[in-house]
């Protein structure tokens, strides 16, 4: 019996699941914290809570991981230089202010693929000499590279020359043509700038990760999951990090599908910090046309279409400054958007946080804000701090890295309240707050009680003494008001997909059956609808009312992964008419969802009309094919066609070759599509999608 093991590093939890790769059934699970900043600790504590007798039947591993993700998002990457090739004045790097080390010189091509201007070697010369000794990695980006990549090349040539002098290993190097096919010279900028900065932390987890599955003796081959739903080895994982950003959701989604046994359905996975939502159609995850976007950078990764609010299991509940507007209970109380731990998980891990709760809490209401609350604790977060002015400093001094500091403890014998020094230690990642959440919610009504719940009571007894309201009472609420979040997120994302039991002139078009770039959910109406403020309000409304006279009703089943979601099916089905599903195994869905992924390639190739260059007379003198890494001339039509076809057919079966599938087991689609200027006359371009897949595990 060979067994397959999926693990997820969550944003709070690590999940592993071991499964029979044969029946599809999951034959044990666990969960442990996920550790910071090196998640490895976390990987090494879950596996350790699984069989020995199963483990050691593992013939596959499949990772999902945030690691990628989070350090983006917390500025955590190792230093990196990015090369732009191209005109100035149009190519403008929007973010420079954020790379320390960049450079724009000229060079580039046209749209046609031929030389625009000639390549600024001296400046690049220059300009890698002066940092090489200050970054790990390159990123080159040229102007229309999709169309002739040869500056980039010349570049990475030069770069991996100067710094292999002196018998060093060359700088690694990332081309933006090796990771997007489209147009959008800064995007690919961005999108090889973020994989040349992750590639250090990435080699360094995926090495850990390879040296403890030897460690335990396993001889099993490792897959890395993607942020579109597709897996890969660890060799295309190493060189491609960027394209494991966001794997979580992708992960969720497709272990929401595959529990639940819905090939169609629209995954809620609520986490610590966000909820995401995202869809499945057919069994193949729907693909956003747009580049994923991480930490505000804008990329030209192919990614799952997901929704994202920062609403999670871990956002802070805080009761805001009173306002003479204030009439009621949802007046005065606010959801995140910061994370902050738990009460009664920390209670849980530190005794003395609910002996203070027991006996002295902040009182001032008029001072409350998102750092100042009636229940507060600080704690040093790891990480190192440095460059702190000197009043943080002293604020910094006083918490402690091994026992959480009350926020009225932490203000004793200060004439201020050190609002902003603490906004700052918390921006910083320095410092990690600890107040109520609807995690501690849930332990008040029972419904979770994984942590310390005597601690969650007495919290949520304080807050409520603050609202002239009982405990049990705002417990009710905020879980009612939790599940009202998601239920309006929910209807805006499928709004926006198209999905109603209203949509009447619904386009189901032929579209491709893998790595889908639209839905057949697609509506043809105005996508700008569903975001205007009218149609969120009226969203609002509707679910708002106390006797609704009519429901949202989803014509898709909801799937519900991770935490205990479960507690919110029955306030989410006062809100919405749909089936809402729990299967089993939810909790760990992203683990499920790392073996679920396929192993995929897309190649996009086009084949465009050259005509002559009189003004006069337009002659078509023969075509061009622009392939991955390339081009190539023809004189005719058909030759170049024939040619496409071939190429784009072979590429996909390399790739597979690579990742040891066998061809017998690829499936292959192909699609073309014409544009031309008007009916019946000969194609201007011709866009040929070649698509392969083989199954991973499942």
């Amino acid at each position: 019996m060979a067994l397959c093991l999926g693990i997820d590093t969550g944003g709070t939890y690590t999940d592993a699941v071991l499964m029979d790769d044969e029946i599809h059934s999951i034959l044990a699970s666990a969960k442990s914290l996920t550790t910071y900043p090196d998640p490895i600790h976390g990987i090494r504590e879950v596996m350790d809570k699984l069989p020995l007798d199963l483990l050691e039947k593992v013939s596959t591993v499949s990772v999902s991981t945030t690691l990628s993700t989070n350090t983006v998002l917390e500025n955590r990457g190792d230093a990196a230089a990015l090369i732009l090739i191209g005109d100035s004045k149009i190519l403008d790097f929007g973010n420079q202010n954020e790379v320390q080390n960049y450079i724009l010189v000229s060079g580039g091509h046209n749209s046609d693929g031929n030389e625009s201007a000639p390549l600024d070697l001296q400046s690049i010369e220059a300009f890698v000499s002066s940092v090489q000794h200050k970054v790990s990695a390159f990123a080159v980006s040229s102007y229309f590279s999709v169309r002739n990549p040869e500056h980039e090349f010349i570049t990475k040539d030069l770069i991996q020359k100067l710094t292999s002098e002196n018998g060093r290993s060359p700088h690694p190097v990332v081309c933006g043509h090796e990771l997007a096919q489209s147009l959008g010279a800064y995007e690919r900028g961005v999108t090889a700038y973020l994989n040349a900065m992750l590639l250090p932390t990435t080699n360094r987890f995926i090495n850990a990760v390879v040296s403890e599955i030897k460690r335990r003796g396993l001889n099993a081959d490792i897959k890395i999951l993607k942020c579109n739903g597709a897996v890969s080895g660890i060799e295309e994982a190493m060189r491609k990090p960027v394209e494991s950003i966001f794997s979580g959701p992708a992960a969720s989604l497709l272990g929401a599908s595959f529990l639940s046994g819905n090939d169609t359905c629209v995954m809620v996975d609520v986490g610590g910090t966000s909820t995401d939502i995202s869809l499945i159609d057919g069994g193949f995850p729907d693909i956003s046309d747009n580049g994923a976007i991480v930490g505000g950078w804008k990329t030209k990764v192919r990614a799952i279409h997901m929704e994202t609010s920062a609403l999670g299991g871990d956002s802070q509940i805080w009761i805001r400054l009173p306002s003479v507007s204030d009439s009621s209970v949802k007046d005065k109380l606010l959801f995140g958007p910061l994370r902050v731990i738990p009460i009664c998980r920390a209670a849980s891990l530190y005794p003395t946080v609910f002996e203070t709760l027991l006996g002295r809490w902040f009182s001032d209401r008029f001072r409350f804000n998102e750092f100042v609350q009636p229940i507060r604790f600080y704690i040093r977060s790891g990480t190192p701090a440095t460059d702190l002015r000197a009043d943080e400093q002293m604020i910094y001094n006083r918490i402690k890295e091994d026992i959480p500091i009350s926020i009225i403890d932490l203000m004793w014998g200060l004439s201020y309240i050190p609002n902003d020094i603490l906004h700052s230690l918390v921006s910083k990642k320095l410092v990690t707050m600890i107040g109520f959440t609807p995690t501690d919610v849930l332990h008040v009504l029972g419904d979770y009680n994984e942590f310390n719940t005597e601690a969650s009571v007495a919290a949520a007894g304080i807050i409520a003494s603050f609202l002239d309201i009982d405990p049990m009472d705002l417990c009710r609420y905020l879980k009612q008001a939790f599940a009202f979040k998601m239920a309006q997120e929910l209807v805006h994302f499928l709004a926006e997909k198209g999905v109603s039991d209203n949509s009447e002139n619904i386009a189901v078009s032929a579209r491709s059956k893998i790595l889908n770039t639209k839905s057949s959910f697609e509506a043809p109406t105005d996508p700008n609808l569903f975001s205007t403020p009218v149609f969120k309000e009226s969203v609002k409304s509707i679910l708002s009312f106390k006797k609704p006279l009519l429901k949202f009703k989803l014509n898709i089943p909801v799937v519900l992964i991770g935490g205990p979601v479960k507690a919110y099916v029955g306030d989410l089905q006062t809100f919405l008419d749909a089936e809402i599903l729990t299967p089993d195994y939810f909790e760990v869905g992203n683990a499920v969802g790392s073996l679920v992924g396929k192993i995929a390639k897309r190649v996009d190739i086009s084949v465009h009309l050259v005509r002559s260059e009189s003004r006069y007379v337009l002659k078509s003198i023969g075509y061009i094919v622009y392939f991955p890494g390339g081009r190539c001339s023809f004189v005719n039509r058909d030759d170049a066609l024939e040619y496409a076809r071939n190429l784009g057919k072979q590429l996909i079966m390399d790739y597979m070759e690579s990742e040891s599938v066998l061809s017998e087991r690829v499936e292959f689609n192909m699609f073309e599509e014409d544009i031309s200027t008007s009916k019946g006359a000969l194609p201007i371009i011709t866009k040929l999608v070649f698509e392969g897949y083989a199954k991973n595990v499942f």
